[in-house]
């Protein structure tokens, strides 16, 4: 009886071991990591770590963008360029830009 919960005990944590290591091995390939670079008006570039948020990032850099939702996709002031990188627009991002302006990179910050 003991030797069944041990060994169920073991088991169990050795696939959610796997599990982890699985996500860890998806997330190095899928996610971006490192830093980038962020041109601003071809005035200035700034050096920061991928993955945060553009509104709170260039806010970090003293640069600040109108947006009274404070970040939060819903009144579309923070509305800027991104000429390479960004990903895919967000869904909810789709209805604050024609067809013609997400050809042209806008996005929300």
């Amino acid at each position: 009886m003991d030797m069944t919960i041990a060994y169920g005990a073991g088991m169990f944590t050795a696939i959610i071991l796997a599990l982890v290591l699985v996500i860890l091995a998806a997330r190095s390939r899928l996610v971006a990591s490192g830093n980038i670079s962020i041109e601003i008006n071809g005035e200035r570039t700034i050096e920061v770590p991928a993955g945060g948020k553009l509104l709170q990032t260039l806010a970090d850099a003293e640069l600040f963008l109108a947006s009274a939702c404070g970040g939060g996709g819903t009144c579309a002031q923070c509305k800027c360029v991104v000429e390479e990188g960004g990903g895919a627009m967000l869904p909810t991002e789709e209805s604050f830009f024609t067809r013609r302006e997400a050809n042209e990179g806008w996005r929300l910050s």
